[in-house]
């Protein structure tokens, strides 16, 4: 099981975990900010990007990769950030490994069961005929059918890309039939246990994945938790407000 990364930085180590359709470069400009003060370890999470894909791609079987890949580095606990999908993962390798995790983050997600709410983007993303797609444009008009939101098209385009061992097609830079089979796993809640290591949720305040109900949740789970809300920002928050979502990362990770 290889997890492609790109690192930066300098100090005490620090990974990163986009989340679902994602790559290792939404992220990067948090990674940049906080690399003055940390190493930096953006990955690919199973199944995404340039990552081998588990199966199936539960979120147990991603957390268990990313778990080995952290001990493979050899440089003692981390701390993680994870956002949405990514927080999923991190939180699962806090649960099952809290060894390995010497502070966690969690970004726009709880340890919930979800309800399903990425059909029409998986049909979409199906519905691009990639060995005969002309260009980004076809692909977006695509998309557009069921997806209204500009924003959310553009980062899934983002992913699209042209498939070097075929030339003329297209392919998505994840896995999306083993992320459309395996959907279910992706949005179960996190396994029982604790993790009493400090533990922060970054909340967007227009955003309905981390919702009062939760609490008991994430309180029975991270003991030792606190929450901060961005006004304003959405579920990608660590975009819409990126100075704020900095400046909360590093005065947690500095305490």
């Amino acid at each position: 099981m290889t997890i492609n990364y790109q690192s930066m930085g300098e100090g005490k180590p620090l990974i990163i975990i986009h989340g679902l359709f994602g790559t290792s470069d939404n992220l990067k400009a948090v990674a940049r900010e906080l690399s003055d003060e940390h190493k930096v370890y953006l990955i690919d999470a199973p199944g995404h990007g340039d990552s081998d894909t588990v199966v199936p791609l539960s979120i147990a079987n991603m957390a268990n990769a990313v778990s080995d890949f952290i001990k493979q580095l050899n440089v003692g606990p981390v701390q993680i950030l994870g956002h949405s999908l990514g927080g999923k993962i991190a939180m699962e390798i806090a649960l099952a490994n809290p060894e390995l995790i010497s502070k966690l983050i969690v970004a726009d997600i709880a340890p919930v069961q979800y309800k399903p709410r990425h059909d029409d983007i998986i049909s979409s993303l199906q519905a691009v005929p990639l060995s005969t797609l002309e260009n980004r444009k076809d692909a977006d008009e695509i998309l557009a059918r069921k997806i209204n939101e500009p924003g959310v098209r553009s980062f899934l385009l983002k992913s699209l890309v042209r498939d070097k061992s075929k030339p003329g097609e297209w392919m998505w830079r994840f896995n999306l039939d083993q992320l459309s089979s395996d959907y279910n796993e992706l949005i179960k809640s996190n396994r029982e246990g604790t993790y009493s290591g400090p533990t922060l949720f970054i909340i967007g305040s227009e955003s309905s994945y981390v919702l009062p109900e939760h609490r008991g949740e994430i309180v029975g789970r991270f003991p030792n938790t606190k929450a901060k809300t961005i006004n304003g920002a959405g579920h990608w928050l660590h975009a819409e407000r990126s100075v704020a979502f900095v400046k909360i990362c590093r005065d947690f990770l500095s305490e």
